[in-house]
């Protein structure tokens, strides 16, 4: 079984799915209400873990009740937990469209910055590590440290901060994000930008598929549910494949097929499934 480690963000996602979109003045109805793991770190682990990997998570919670039941929750996807304590979990209220779309509402308390945790031991035996940039200064020593072992360093990167762009100093592969694109000129712009820092470039596009330096891979057709984790599900299943030895290509379109599964079903899907939708188009 191998071994990924994602160091980053975990929250308490409250969903609604909501009947009409925009909310009328007065209420709007909800067709259905679930709790689910979210925070782009973590969302990645249960994918990762969902695949078949052994997945270890490094983040932050607040010791309290809503931290205890994230990190039940994340125990029994089988993921590998290791949090710092703080003041208060993080929780997002996310609002899902009849179309699948998602309006993220998160409430982010102050959580404490420095890494305790030993790093050698957190590494040891991984394949790869995947930096999603909400906590920058453990993803930087970790970061470090795995580039010394030889492992693939990927960043989701998806915001136009100093602290997410210090992140690429240690990363192999960045996966960055449309809307980050639209800000840096596009998707061209961006991946030049990404090219000449020396790593393997790619920009997530939603239903468009995803580009990369040197060329474009389309989406895969399914009925969307609810889009919310995609990218998170896309940047775990692309760092488990490089650690299993893919290509970078072959590693874009497994993460490509899992996202895909994952808006449909809006859950992350199993190998079997994966294996089958990519089994099953050209």
């Amino acid at each position: 079984m191998v071994k990924i480690l994602t160091v980053g963000w975990a929250n308490l996602d409250q969903r609604y799915y909501i009947e009409t979109f925009p909310p009328r003045a007065s209420r709007t109805g909800v067709l259905s209400y679930r709790e689910t793991i979210g925070g782009p770190a973590a969302v990645a682990a249960v994918a990762a873990a969902r695949l078949g990997a052994e997945a270890h998570l490094v983040s932050r919670r607040g010791h309290d009740a809503t931290g205890e039941r994230l990190q039940e929750m994340l125990e029994v996807e089988g993921v590998r937990a290791h949090f710092q304590l703080g003041a208060a979990t993080p929780v997002s209220a996310v609002l899902v469209t009849p179309e699948g779309e998602r309006y993220i509402f998160p409430y982010r308390p102050e959580l404490p910055d420095g890494l305790v945790l030993g790093e050698e031991r957190l590494l040891e035996g991984a394949g790869a590590l995947l930096l999603d940039g909400r906590w920058a200064s453990a993803g930087y020593g970790l970061g470090q440290a795995a580039r010394a072992r030889g492992l693939p360093v990927v960043l989701d990167l998806d915001r136009d901060r100093d602290d997410d762009w210090m992140l690429t100093q240690v990363a192999t592969h960045v996966v960055a994000s449309e809307e980050l694109a639209v800000q840096k000129g596009g998707v061209d712009a961006l991946l030049a930008q990404l090219q000449a820092l020396g790593v393997f470039a790619a920009v997530t596009l939603g239903a468009q598929g995803v580009a990369y330096a040197g060329g474009h891979l389309p989406a895969y057709p399914v009925q969307v549910r609810d889009t919310t984790g995609a990218g998170d599900v896309f940047h775990g299943a692309f760092t488990l494949a490089l650690a299993e030895g893919q290509d970078e290509v072959s590693a874009l379109r497994f993460a490509a097929a899992t996202a895909a599964l994952h808006c449909a079903q809006a859950s992350p899907p199993r190998r079997d499934a994966v294996r089958a939708l990519l089994a099953s188009l050209p």
